[in-house]
């Protein structure tokens, strides 16, 4: 007698896409909330931080969340955050409020090499 009692499957929820990537550390800014997974960030004095606007020059996309202080807000942390390579664009957002990727965005991605498919 064969039979089949159940199956799982684990997978967690990347904002990456392909194999081909480059994911660099970089110092975050300090007081910033809403540093997630997807989050569209510029560098600005050594240290990354949201895009204020989808025109602004992003250097990259953050590849996982930046943990904070107790009120949330970042405090001497480092942020993985990828510099080349494809990420889903679903995913992708710019700004403290999580705005969703828009098409200026996914231009000015392309141009530093990372591509929101």
């Amino acid at each position: 007698m064969n039979a089949k009692i159940g199956s799982v499957t684990l997978q967690e929820k990347s904002v990456i896409t392909g194999s081909n990537h480059i994911i660099a550390a970089y110092p975050v800014a300090d007081g910033l909330k809403g540093l997630t997974a997807g989050t569209a960030v510029k560098v600005d004095n050594g240290k990354v931080r949201h895009l204020a606007t989808d025109a602004d020059d992003a250097v990259g996309i953050l590849y996982n969340t930046v943990t904070g202080d107790d009120d949330g807000k970042s405090k001497e942390a480092v942020a993985q955050v990828v510099v080349f390579g494809a990420v889903k664009k679903e995913s992708v957002t710019y700004t403290e409020s999580a705005t969703a990727c828009t098409e200026t965005l996914v231009e000015k991605l392309r141009k530093n090499g990372i591509y929101a498919l």
